[in-house]
Formats: C-alpha cells, sequence, structure tokens
C-alpha cells in the first residue's frame, strides 16, 4: 500500500479517535441512540456501498437493519410496514440529496412483499420525507432476490452482520478489568493467542441482521462528475392533511460507520442528530471533532507524526507479536490540524463510481471510497489513531509538553495512563485476524464467508440445530 493510498485513509482515523470519546459507544451503530434502540427494524446498523464486483457498471448499496438478531428467532425478523427505507444520492456536492431510492414494506412478518420506488428526484428534501408516486422499481418477496439484471436488481431478508469489531475486550480495557487486546508479558493483561495466530474475539460473530441491498447502473445515480455521496435514512409515517399516509418523518440515518455513536453525545443529543440532515453538519458537529497531529512540533518535545512513529517503534509496540507494524511511515505529511473535520463532514458515504472495484486501498475518496463488506475499517482506525491521535505523555516523553490548546488523549502517568482509550489504541489492531493478515486490508476476517453473487452479504446463521449452526466464539 503506498503512501498516495494512505493520505486518503487518514480520514477514517477519527472514527476510531471519537470511539474512544468518554461518552460511551457500542461499535458501528449497533443501539446507538434511544429512540431506534426502541425501534430495531429501523435501527440502521451499517452501510455499504462498493461497485458490484461481477459487472463494474453497476454500483450496489446495502444497509442492515435488526442488529443483534439471534438466530434462534430467525423467523421473527423482519422489515416494518410503518417505516420508509431510503438511500440518498447527492450527485452535486452540496450535501442535499438529488435522488431517492424508497423500500418499503407491505405487512409485518416475513411474509411481506418489498416494493422498491426509484431512483427518482423526491419532491421533498430532507427530514420530511414523501413517498414517490411511481410505479416501482422492483418488487419482490422478503428473502429472494428480485427485479432486473439490467436495470434495479433488490434483496431484503436475513444475513450475517458482517461488522468485526472485538467489542467485548474493548469494553474491558476502559473499565479497567483487562490492560490491551493481546497480553504484553506480565504487565499488561490481555487476550491470550491462540493456535491460529488470532487473539481477538468477534462480538458480532454469531448474529445476524436484516439487510437491505440495492444493485442498478451507476449511470442512474452519476451527476456532472463521478463522485457521488450517500447516506441511509429511516422515517416514520405521520399524519399529514390529506389522509394520504405517504408522509414521512426521518428519526435516523446513517453515513460512515459509526459517526453517530463515536461522536454525539448519548441520549438526547444523538436523537437529534439522527434525524438532521447532513447539509447542516459542518456548522452543527466541527466542534466534536478534535485536531490531528501533524508534521509540526506541537508541544516543544518532537511531538510530530515523526516523533510518534519513534515513540511506538520503542516501546515495542511495532512488531508482532505486542503489536501491528506501523501504518504509516513517519515521513507521512500532514499540515492541516483541521483534516479529520474536512474528511468527516458532512456524514456521508464518499463513492467514486470510477474507481475499480478491486482496488485494495481503502480511502481514495473518502474514508473508503464507498464501503465494502470486507473492509477492516477498525483494524484501520486503531492502526492510524495511534500514530496521528495527541496523546499528553509524562514530562520527558515525546508529547509530554505542555497542554495549552491541544486536544490530547491524557496519559501523563504512563504507563497506567489516567484516560484508558490510550491502552486500546496502543497495540494498533484487535488481533481479529491471524498475525500474518494484519496489514491485508482486503480481509475484514468476518466469521462467514461473503457471497460471491448478489446481494453478497453473507448467507445468516441458521436455526440452532439446522446443518451449519455454530456456537457463538470462545470468550477466552
Amino acid at each position: 500500500m503506498n503512501v498516495q493510498h494512505l493520505l486518503s485513509k487518514i480520514a477514517i482515523l477519527c472514527l476510531a479517535l471519537g470511539m474512544f470519546s468518554s461518552r460511551g459507544a457500542v461499535a458501528a451503530d449497533h443501539r446507538e441512540a434511544p429512540i431506534v434502540d426502541g425501534i430495531a427494524e429501523g435501527d440502521i446498523t451499517d452501510v455499504y456501498l462498493f461497485t458490484d464486483p461481477n459487472d463494474a457498471t453497476r454500483v450496489v448499496m446495502a444497509m442492515n437493519v435488526n442488529p443483534f438478531s439471534v438466530p434462534a428467532e430467525l423467523p421473527s425478523y423482519a422489515l416494518s410496514p410503518d417505516l420508509l427505507y431510503q438511500f440518498k444520492i447527492d450527485n452535486t456536492g452540496d450535501a442535499r440529496e438529488d435522488i431517492v431510492i424508497q423500500i418499503v414494506a407491505d405487512v409485518a412478518g416475513q411474509g411481506q412483499t418489498i416494493r422498491v420506488l426509484g431512483p427518482a428526484a423526491s419532491s421533498v428534501t430532507g427530514a420530511r420525507n414523501v413517498l414517490l408516486n411511481s410505479s416501482p422499481s422492483a418488487q419482490g418477496a422478503f428473502g429472494n432476490v428480485f427485479g432486473s439484471a439490467t436495470g434495479v436488481q433488490a434483496f431484503v431478508g436475513m444475513r450475517d452482520d458482517p461488522f468485526v469489531f472485538d467489542v467485548g475486550q474493548f469494553f474491558r480495557i476502559l473499565n479497567g478489568t483487562q490492560d490491551v487486546f493481546r497480553q504484553i508479558g506480565t504487565s499488561y493483561r490481555g487476550r491470550a493467542v491462540r493456535a491460529d495466530g488470532t487473539s481477538g474475539v468477534d462480538g458480532f460473530a454469531g448474529f445476524d441482521v436484516t439487510s437491505i441491498a440495492v444493485s442498478l447502473p451507476k449511470s442512474m445515480i452519476r451527476g456532472s462528475t463521478s463522485k457521488v455521496n450517500v447516506w441511509a435514512t429511516v422515517s416514520e409515517r405521520i399524519a399529514d392533511r390529506r389522509g394520504s399516509g405517504r408522509v414521512y418523518s426521518q428519526f435516523e440515518r446513517m453515513g460512515q460507520q459509526g459517526f453517530a455513536t463515536v461522536f454525539i453525545p448519548k441520549g438526547a443529543p444523538r436523537d437529534a442528530e439522527n434525524a438532521e440532515i447532513p447539509e447542516h453538519d459542518v456548522a452543527n458537529y466541527s466542534g466534536l471533532i478534535p485536531d490531528a497531529l501533524t508534521t509540526t512540533d506541537n508541544d516543544g518535545t518532537g511531538n510530530t507524526i515523526q516523533g510518534r512513529a519513534d515513540l511506538l517503534t520503542a516501546l515495542g509496540l511495532t512488531t508482532l507479536p505486542n503489536g501491528a507494524p506501523l501504518l504509516l511511515p513517519g515521513s507521512f505529511g500532514n499540515t492541516n490540524k483541521d483534516l479529520l473535520r474536512v474528511a468527516l463532514l458532512p456524514d456521508v458515504l464518499r463513492f467514486d463510481l470510477d474507481l475499480a472495484a478491486n482496488n485494495p486501498a481503502i480511502g481514495q475518496f473518502g474514508l473508503q471510497s464507498g464501503r465494502r463488506l470486507n473492509d477492516p475499517a477498525i483494524d484501520i482506525a486503531l492502526q492510524l489513531l495511534r500514530q496521528l491521535a495527541d496523546v499528553h505523555f509524562p514530562v520527558g516523553v515525546t508529547g509530554g509538553g505542555p497542554l495549552g490548546s491541544r486536544a490530547a488523549l491524557e496519559c501523563s502517568a504512563f504507563p497506567a495512563c489516567q484516560d484508558r482509550r490510550v491502552l486500546v489504541v496502543v497495540q494498533g489492531t484487535t488481533f481479529n485476524k491471524p498475525d500474518t493478515q494484519l496489514n491485508d486490508f482486503t480481509i475484514v476476517g468476518n466469521d462467514r464467508a461473503f457471497s460471491n453473487t448478489f446481494p453478497y452479504l453473507a448467507t445468516p446463521h441458521p436455526l440452532p440445530g439446522e446443518p451449519g449452526t455454530v456456537g457463538f466464539p470462545v470468550q477466552q
């Protein structure tokens, strides 16, 4: 992976930086706000956007809802007929949707028929939504692929949750019952290495989600350039003066993985963010995103990107088994302390329709030019964070100068670290993949193999006792 590719990957760092906020987080967007916690059918866990691996002229969009669906209750999960699910596409660069794709179900339960409307321009933009007045572009039964291979093709049904993260160990580190993801000698408590070369445990393994996937020709969403912004929303039907039942109010949205969960305070503020629109994000949320380290010494101790790389190396955290190899060279150039704000706001998935489908470099445009199913977003974020997020270390250590106006993680009592978020990032990985694969960014380490055909998500975990049943991961 070359430095040019890494320049664009830097944006994903801010996801991790927020993830270790004292506000708390679950991970991705699973159960991340009070209102959506009570409406599982409308709780978006993740959004994906990528070129169809089998047809470079097509783009695939996917959103997952119903987080932590257990295989024992597999038949009970579906979409809600009272909700409007949408992919919103901005192809003019103003963070306002120009095109929408709407998905609705007719009845409750897995006997429902799914209608896909659009892509088309909506008569209303923003948080108030109106059902398109047109015939479906695709229509079919829950659990099946339907539509046209030359036009809009869709799937709504149960699938394995593709998100990978050792969320259990993450919380143990924060609460002080563990120190790092993998044991370091006798001083830092962590998981032991298993025979397969891993030590992490995927906290989302064994769970299913309800997936909505749409494949369509790129020409249907292309604007004057190849670049588009895409986000997903869920809206609830509201009473309108004409009693048409076609008006909805947005209560959930997601663009980049984990943005709301990791940056917005828990409770009412997070519900408010979910009901907001991307064109307001810069004004609303710039103050919640921290500065980035640069090539300029910001405290008189050599606290630069090169200084951080040297410090991590001296601590033995850049060689296995104690840590992942450095992702960025010490000479990596960044002169903009606002880089993270520019990269993350507005909260949308940025996608270049013309980038190759099989390009392994995550983030040539936006975080990772859309988001593919096998992008190991968490490991990339951890590796970047430990090299670029400012930390206030003890006097005499790089980064141990006066805080001043720095936005830094507090670790002036190192190695104890008052702020245990520092311990979360020091190894640069959760070790969910074998050590030989840590820097292979085409592998996420999912518990089930992704499909080679649309909708590409892995098949769901079956009902217990059926062929293919697996137990939940051993928690060590």
